[in-house]
């Protein structure tokens, strides 16, 4: 095998291994109790009672537009089922069940269920499907889930409303669980990463295009439940991984922004990117930097890194956005969110003096123009003129990032056939 053939399988195994080991390494970190929380015990829930905040880091790139409720769920032992009771009309939730790959493989919510309820099965393998004949069943190869919750949050005074709509959320599991074994340590220790990996792959059997992938990559180290492969492998191949893992890490982060294309200066997704190979490493990159999005369908997202002269946003500059009148065509609601940009690609809310982390359509107190379009300020020091404090979205001192997200967006809008909002650097 040539250089060049070697390192190309060791860089398309990183990108197959590296979402089921960002799986594991939170799963670990809650279960744990590593994330600032008590451990949290296999199908048990947790419902987070404040929004997020700059001192959250359970997860990369939270909103702050609903509360969260998660579990980690384990089939192992038999079938989960996941009930929601009726929730008042007209108010947003959602209920995601991602996969050990973090594929979204399951979805209750007000898109597709209204008001509710709704109640789903989920069977892993090898067990009977054990669920009345009312109850939609889900079969799954694999024995682990994430179950990720939103409920919506209307402003500090709803809060009430959305921990009701919490309480409405039930697990029901058979007792006991089978604990993953390998500690996730650093993704950038090739030993531990293909042994998370494979470990996670014994869990979840890939099938499909997954396993002809994991198969062809199998002699660089991928092989389901062989947690010793990296000292296994013959040298050259061991070199090539410790030589390339910096490298594929650094790719990562750029790909959250080279896998997407541009519409008004904003990152956005086509649905071109979520087939084949190119699913896979968008996957991967979501991994890194937005762990737990939902798919297009349910929710859309926007990226913007950069302002029309391609200079990394920075807080020691002045940004204004322009909203349109009409805003975003979303069924549910839409928000512009503003995080701090960590080194390694990760993204976080950061302590501002107003304790603002978002805008969209339902924060209250915004000033708007004559014409119904928003002005939004993005910088890191208080403006000095009201309207501009009213619409201020407070910057870090350093490099950001922004998120825009629709919920329930509109087919122009999941197809980005709508005009996004402007952004403008001000003079400084």
């Amino acid at each position: 095998m040539t250089d060049t053939a070697l390192d190309a399988l060791v860089d398309d195994a990183f990108v197959v291994a590296f979402p089921l080991y960002e799986f594991a390494r939170t799963r670990h970190a809650d279960l744990a109790g590593a994330l600032g929380e008590p451990p949290l015990a296999p199908n048990a829930l947790r419902h987070q009672r404040e929004l997020s905040g700059a001192d959250d880091r359970w997860i990369t790139t939270p909103n702050q537009d609903t509360l969260y409720s998660r579990a980690w769920l384990d089939l192992s032992h038999g079938p989960v089922t996941v009930s929601v009771d009726a929730q008042p009309p007209g108010r947003y939730w959602s209920v995601a069940l991602m996969d050990a790959t973090t594929r979204n493989v399951a979805m209750l919510g007000m898109r597709l269920h209204g008001a509710g309820p709704a109640r789903i099965t989920l069977v892993g393998p090898g067990a009977a499907a054990g669920a009345p004949p009312d109850v939609e069943r889900v079969r799954l190869p694999g024995r682990d889930l994430w179950l990720l919750a939103r409920w919506i949050v209307e402003g500090p005074q709803d809060l009430d409303a959305a921990r009701a709509m919490q309480a409405r959320l039930t697990v029901v599991a058979p007792s006991g669980a089978t604990p993953a074994s390998v500690v996730p340590t650093a993704s950038t220790d090739p030993a531990n990463l293909l042994a998370v990996a494979n470990e996670q792959l014994a869990r979840n059997p890939p099938v499909g295009p997954d396993a002809e992938r994991v198969a062809r990559l199998a002699g660089v180290g991928l092989v389901p439940g062989r947690v010793d492969a990296f000292e296994r492998l013959p040298e050259p191949v061991r070199r090539c991984w410790t030589a390339r893992i910096a490298a594929n890490h650094a790719r990562l982060r750029g790909a959250i922004v080279t896998l997407r294309r541009q519409v008004d200066g904003w990152w956005v997704v086509d649905d071109a990117l979520r087939v084949g190979d190119h699913e896979v490493a968008w996957r991967a990159a979501v991994a890194l930097g937005g762990l737990g999005a939902l798919d297009a369908d349910e929710a859309v997202y926007a990226g913007r890194v950069a302002d029309d002269a391609g200079a990394p946003l920075h807080g020691r500059h002045a940004y204004r956005v322009h909203v349109p009148p009409e805003g975003l065509p979303a069924r549910a609601f839409w928000s512009l969110s503003m995080y701090a940009l960590m080194p390694d690609g990760r993204k976080f809310f950061v302590h501002n003096p107003i304790g603002r982390h978002a805008i969209g359509d339902r924060t209250p107190g915004l000033r708007r123009e004559a014409d119904g379009s928003l002005r939004l300020w993005l910088q890191a020091r208080e403006p000095a003129d009201p309207v501009a404090r009213a619409n201020w979205l407070p910057a870090p001192d350093g490099p950001f990032n922004l998120t825009l997200r629709a919920y329930w967006p509109s087919e122009a809008l999941r197809r980005w056939a709508v005009p996004l909002p402007r952004l403008e650097r001000l003079p400084d």
